[in-house]
């Protein structure tokens, strides 16, 4: 049995959201937490 990884990433308006959906990607397996104040993810 292999141990699930955990990840928490602060801030989601610079390089937070991506980082997020980027290392979700890259490891499925891995548990992602964003924490941020915005209401509304900033695509830019």
């Amino acid at each position: 049995m292999s141990e699930k990884g955990m990840f928490v990433i602060v801030g989601c308006g610079g390089a937070g959201g991506p980082a997020a959906m980027m290392s979700r990607k890259i490891n499925p397996d891995l548990d992602v937490t964003v924490i941020r104040a915005e209401p509304n993810f900033i695509v830019r």
